[in-house]
Order: structure tokens, then C-alpha cells, then sequence
């Protein structure tokens, strides 16, 4: 349990920040309405309400400061390399050790406590996790709840989506040319005495014609867990997107234009359809260049055009924009 991998909505931007917001406006309330530990940390008998609001403010504000240099730490490397939950709670708890260290050096040295500094910080080791922890939990609860959600109601679109794309159940007697293929070059074998007649030219090159790869492949898209998400065939996917821990993989439904939200990086991504002639245009976007109608530049810079009505343009940065020439040239003198 403790090697598993965090969840990746624990270390992201938007939850860090809620974090942040709910442990600040908690413990600053909590402190003042509460009063709690009342000469524990420090002699607050003679303090004014005024007071107690003004130290207890710059505690509260130096403890998220810390924390928030904490978390942004730790959102880059959870990119770089995801934390396990033993990392993660080792996390924590030195979390408690430097706001506790912190404190003390404000009680110490700014507010004035007389008492000696490792007797205020072996205090604020005991009870910063008695304040920290209320908030802690409620927000992980929180963000762990709404993100079940958000996966049920994607995997209930994408089911309803594929219930009415299915297409009509054929009779068992009837083949689709591919498993006819298949099925005849399974049955055949160097001992069958029956020898089939010799193709005809026509056949010869019907057979010797390999079809297009963008025709006939079949992509299969894993998470980050390596289970099986979605399949695709090669000439229906138009590009993908990457979006913090996700990829949102665009394809042709029929009709329509659909997303598929997949968890992994655009990296892992990238590096099984590069020789599909998928190509990094912008740091954000992977995009099959079979089904690019024209390279356009604007003002504000060049574009990917599909010339499908509810795609966007997807932008080429300035990294990619050589290759992505060079890839238009050498492919329009084929």
C-alpha cells in the first residue's frame, strides 16, 4: 500500500491551491474564536483580541508562505518522478517540523516569548499537527470525492457515446473482409491437399498492394496503469492534447467530433505514434498529420488547420515550426 503511487489530483495546481486557501482561513479561526492550548505555545492571558488576530496572522501567514514553497516543490517533482504514499506522508511530516521551526523563531524572536527557543518548538511539534490536520483531511476528502465523480460521469458519456455508435449486429454467417483474410491464412497449411487456383494479375496486385497504414491500424491507447482505455482506428484520431496529468485524445465518431480523457503524458504518448506520422507542433499538442487539410500563418503566429468546423486551430510554437515545415516540404514532393 505505502509504494503505491499518490494520486496524481493530490499535486495538482487548482487542489494545491485550495489546500492552501482552506488551512489558512482554518487555522487563522481556529486560533482566534478557539483560543485553543492557551499557554502552551505562548502566554496569551494579557493579550488583547487585537493582539492575539495580529501574531496569530503572521504565524498563520509565515506557515502558509512555507507550505506553499513546500507544495510547488513538490508538484514538480511528482512530474518528474510520482511519490509514493510512504514519500508523501514523509512529506508531511516535515512539513510539521519546519512550520513548527518557523514558528518558534517568530515567538522567539519577533513576538518575544522569554522561554527557551527548543521548549517552543518541542510545543509547536506536539500541536501543529492538531491544527493542520482538520483541514488536511477535509480537503483531500473533498478532492478525492469530486474527482469519482468526475470519472463517473466521463465513463457514463463514454458509455452512452458508444452504446449509440455500436454498429448493427451482423448475422455470425456473414465475414468482414478482414476476418475472411484472417480466417483463410489460418486454415491454410503446407499439408492441405486442396491447392487453391492461381491468382490471376488482378489478384496479384490487389494482393501485393499493402493498404494504407492511416486505413487499417488499430491504436491502442493505455493509462498510466498500462490497462486499455480506448481503440481507434489510425485515420480517425485528428490530435491530442495534454492537459496537467491527462491527455484529451480527439477523434471522428461518425459524424461528430469526440474527446476521450485519457490519464497519461503526452510524452508516453508521443513516443508510440511518432512513427505513425503523428508530430509535436507545441509542447501541448500531438497531432496526426494525415488528416491536416493546410499550414496557415496569421498574424499572431502559424496554425494547424483540420478543416473540421467544431476543431480548433491548433497552434505551431516556434520550437516545432522548422520541423513542421520540413515535414509539409518533403511531403508534398512525394
Amino acid at each position: 500500500m505505502l509504494s503505491k503511487h499518490i494520486p496524481d489530483y493530490y499535486t495538482t495546481r487548482d487542489n494545491i491551491s485550495l489546500y492552501l486557501i482552506v488551512l489558512f482561513v482554518f487555522s487563522l479561526l481556529f486560533v482566534n474564536v478557539f483560543t485553543p492550548f492557551q499557554g502552551a505555545w505562548y502566554n496569551i492571558q494579557h493579550y488583547t483580541r487585537a493582539q492575539l488576530f495580529t501574531d496569530t496572522l503572521i504565524i498563520v501567514a509565515g506557515g502558509t508562505l512555507l507550505l506553499t514553497i513546500s507544495r510547488i516543490v513538490m508538484y514538480y517533482t511528482h512530474r518528474s518522478k510520482p511519490l509514493n504514499y510512504l514519500q508523501y506522508i514523509a512529506w508531511l511530516v516535515l512539513e510539521v517540523f519546519f512550520i513548527a521551526f518557523l514558528y518558534a523563531i517568530i515567538v522567539h524572536y519577533i513576538v518575544g516569548d522569554k522561554r527557551e527557543f527548543s521548549d517552543i518548538f518541542t510545543r509547536a511539534v506536539i500541536f501543529v499537527p492538531t491544527i493542520i490536520v482538520i483541514p488536511t483531511v477535509i480537503t483531500h476528502l473533498y478532492i478525492g470525492s469530486r474527482y469519482k465523480d468526475e470519472k463517473i460521469e466521463a465513463l457514463e458519456a463514454q458509455q452512452s457515446q458508444s452504446a449509440s455508435s455500436a454498429p448493427p449486429q451482423e448475422d455470425d454467417s456473414e465475414f468482414t473482409d478482414d476476418e475472411f483474410i484472417l480466417d483463410n491464412h489460418l486454415t491454410q497449411s503446407d499439408d492441405t491437399p486442396n491447392t487453391p487456383n492461381p491468382p490471376t494479375e488482378t489478384e496479384k496486385s490487389e494482393t501485393t498492394t499493402e493498404p494504407s497504414p492511416s486505413v487499417s491500424k488499430i491504436i491502442n491507447f493505455f493509462d498510466e496503469k498500462d490497462e486499455l482505455q480506448l481503440s481507434l482506428r489510425l485515420d480517425h484520431i485528428y490530435f491530442l492534447e495534454s492537459a496537467e496529468n491527462y491527455v484529451n485524445i480527439y477523434y471522428r465518431n461518425k459524424e461528430n467530433t469526440e474527446r476521450f480523457i485519457l490519464r497519461s503524458s503526452l510524452k508516453k504518448q508521443q513516443e508510440k505514434l511518432e512513427k505513425y506520422r503523428f508530430l509535436r507542433c507545441h509542447r501541448s499538442y500531438l497531432v496526426n498529420f494525415d488528416n491536416i487539410l493546410l499550414l496557415r500563418k496569421d498574424k499572431d503566429g502559424p496554425y494547424l488547420d483540420f478543416g473540421v468546423a467544431n476543431l480548433p486551430q491548433i497552434p505551431v510554437s516556434k520550437t516545432y515550426l522548422d520541423a513542421v515545415t520540413a515535414y509539409f516540404i518533403s511531403n508534398s514532393e512525394e
